[in-house]
């Protein structure tokens, strides 16, 4: 299901006073990457010169939101680390020091407290896309470099078909 109003509501307003959320909050509910994938993401994958965030298969514009979480995190992670070698965006006192990226006992404590968890909020942009472009399930696939099942059950969300039964036929790509 679609997150709330107030869900949305009490998301920004977390993020207003915490950096680490709210580009947590942009990666994921805007651009929706895995959980996962926003621990692990390593500082060159935000392009400011080209506007661009790039990670594999991945290369989506950055939107004004996202662009200024990212720099205010950047800004904060220097201040509180300014000589870490760590190559990964999100750090903490345990990782600054090493090479490793933050782990999900790092992120949990960020939501905590919060109605949503990442991956609901990873979903809750993939079907705002779907609501606003239609329900292709092609397009999910591109976007968000999903398979094709799982963008058929995503629309499949707004336009249930029960006749449908060979569960790929919206998506030509064979990604994952």
């Amino acid at each position: 299901m679609p997150l709330s109003p107030e869900t949305i509501q009490r998301l920004t307003a977390a993020a207003e006073t915490n950096p680490a959320l709210k580009l947590l909050i942009a990666l994921v509910g805007i651009h929706a990457l895995y959980p996962h994938q926003a621990r692990a993401l390593p500082l060159t994958a935000i392009d400011f010169t080209r506007g661009r965030l790039t990670l594999g298969d991945i290369d989506h514009p950055l939107d004004a939101f996202t662009q200024q979480a990212a720099v205010d995190y950047i800004h904060l992670r220097h201040q509180r680390w300014p000589h870490t070698r760590n190559p990964h965006v999100f750090i903490s006192s345990q990782t600054a020091h090493t090479r490793a990226p933050v782990t999900i006992g790092w992120m949990q404590p960020l939501l905590r407290g919060l109605p949503v968890t990442a991956q609901q909020l990873r979903e809750d942009r993939i079907l705002e896309e779907v609501a606003v472009t239609g329900a292709d399930p092609q397009h999910l696939c591109a976007v968000f470099n999903i398979t094709p099942e799982t963008g058929l059950r995503y629309t499949r969300f707004f336009h249930p078909d029960p006749t449908d039964s060979d569960g790929v036929s919206g998506c030509d790509m064979a990604t994952s």
